[in-house]
């Protein structure tokens, strides 16, 4: 499979048959540890994104520049103050349909302070597999925190863009603030990021592997799986 990273070789003594079993499995042990490690990568940059002092252990991978002030202050511009609890808990009918419901196991970085909140959560393993990344920006600075989160959540976008991150991508019509349905360069991880006032999410979601020419009818096909998780995610959002 172009792509997949995985030679197939046919032994002419013992047939196709057993090699092809050897790289089934093979390749279903790589895809199992992709999602989680794409969720840490990501989570590394959010956690640059934090004022001195705040982080905890060192998770995803975003710029230096931070949208959050170095001094934190008391009030700050937005709508939500934090999510209830560690990880969001599916509850909607998507979650169900997919087998993904209840709270998610939180995952390295998870960091709650007086001036953000970032929380990184995983449901399951291969296929079917769901993970949401979130930032919540409490602390006025430079910027109101809605309108700092809103140039953090576009710049972070782009990058992924130029940096060949993201392969893929469409503007989610009528969501929150601004959203975009998009595919990992991976080609098993569908994305759907979300801009809410002062806070910005990501919802992973771990299909078969994509060829390019499915990528457009793959986000038409998941998107709604998509949107019912992100709205399990909202419902969190206090």
């Amino acid at each position: 499979m172009a792509g997949a990273g995985v030679v197939v070789t046919v032994s002419p003594a013992t047939g196709g048959r057993h090699d092809d079993r050897r790289l089934k499995r093979r390749t279903m042990v790589r895809r199992v540890g992709r999602f989680s490690r794409l969720a840490r990568a990501s989570l590394s940059v959010l956690m640059l994104a934090l004022p001195a002092g705040c982080a905890g252990s060192r998770p995803p991978e975003r710029e230096s520049q931070t949208t959050v002030p170095a001094v934190p202050t008391t009030s700050f511009t937005g709508r939500w103050t934090k999510l209830a609890g560690v990880c969001p808990t599916l509850t909607g009918a998507t979650a169900a349909s997919v087998g993904r419901t209840g709270a998610g196991k939180p995952g390295p970085g998870n960091v709650d302070t007086p001036v953000a909140q970032i929380v990184n959560c995983t449901w399951g393993e291969g296929e079917k597999s769901v993970g949401v990344l979130l930032s919540l920006n409490r602390s006025d600075g430079p910027l109101p925190a809605d309108q700092a989160t809103a140039q953090q959540f576009q710049r972070f976008f782009d990058r992924y863009v130029a940096d060949g991150s993201t392969v893929y991508w469409k503007p989610e019509p009528a969501l929150e603030d601004k959203a975009y349905l998009s595919i990992h360069k991976d080609r098993v991880t569908i994305k759907l990021s979300i801009l809410s006032s002062n806070a910005e999410f990501t919802v992973y979601y771990q299909v078969a592997e994509l060829e390019r020419s499915a990528w457009d009818d793959a986000l038409a096909e998941h998107r709604e799986i998509l949107r019912g998780l992100a709205a399990d995610v909202l419902d969190d959002l206090r």
